[in-house]
């Protein structure tokens, strides 16, 4: 198993992960739900997975120690937990001059750390880049470019998120998601592959930024109600987003490609 880790991966992350969607789906309820929360941690339990079963404990103990690099540079904190709402506060600045809307409702913020909170638990968070970024990021760039690693990632990612995308979802977004998030998906792959990169593979780092997206949407729908359906806001964030996806591609970050990281032989 060591010589395919990543194949390894993606077939413990993609069977845990729609087997226990679909059959969430399928009972409904209480217990459906439990275990759809549970098929979003699936790529985390996947990349702890595989870094024991093709590298052992030391391994696995690599994989984790990347969660728990809290040593950065001050201002990356500010830009994971605060960097994704103040870009859909621009999105909502620049529709919001064109089009009417009601007072914005301040009491829409106090769910934002909250949510920031539950999310970086059982969300995008720690749910999933555990997975992504810490298992299947480091893998790929034994071999390839951050940038390059970073487009596998986010087209592996946008597949296995296709069970949420295709089958019925009350409250999914609509049109305007199914045919945006696999684009974002790469976009925000190529974002967080280079803040990985940046903070020398802080895991923990990403997974905040990623529960801050994940918060950040549902915060400004609360406080802006009369655009809370506004698939233009959407657009436009979208729109920013790809833009600094574009950055994160011809950035030169600070760190060497593979900075922070290890790969099996290191851990042999």
């Amino acid at each position: 198993m060591s010589r395919h880790p990543v194949l390894v991966f993606v077939a413990l992350a993609f069977g845990f992960g729609w087997s226990l969607e679909l059959l969430g789906r399928a009972l409904g309820g209480n217990a459906g739900e439990a275990l759809r929360v549970a098929a979003g941690l699936a790529p985390s339990l996947a990349g702890l997975g595989a870094a024991w079963l093709c590298g052992g404990r030391a391994e696995l103990r690599a994989l984790v120690s990347q969660a728990l690099r809290w040593r950065v540079e001050p201002y990356w904190y500010g830009i994971a937990l605060l960097g994704p709402v103040l870009l859909w506060w621009i999105a909502f600045a620049y529709i919001a001059a064109v089009r009417p809307y009601s007072p914005v409702d301040t009491a829409g913020f106090a769910t934002f750390f909250p949510l920031i909170a539950s999310q970086l638990a059982l969300g995008g968070g720690f749910g999933e880049e555990l997975g992504w970024r810490g298992f299947l990021q480091s893998m790929l760039e034994r071999r390839r470019s951050v940038v390059s690693a970073s487009l596998a990632v986010g087209v592996i990612w946008a597949l296995w998120s296709a069970p949420d995308l295709l089958l019925p979802n009350e409250g999914a977004g609509g049109v305007t998601r199914f045919l945006l998030f696999p684009g974002l998906c790469i976009a925000y792959s190529l974002i967080f592959g280079r803040v990985l990169q940046a903070t020398h593979g802080s895991v923990l780092i990403v997974a905040l930024l990623h529960a801050s997206i994940n918060a950040a949407e549902p915060t400004w729908r609360a406080a802006v109600p009369s655009l809370s359906d506004s698939s233009a806001v959407s657009l436009a964030h979208a729109a920013y987003t790809l833009f600094l996806a574009l950055v994160a591609v011809f950035a030169r970050a600070g760190a060497r490609a593979g900075d922070g990281k290890r790969s099996l032989d290191d851990s042999a």
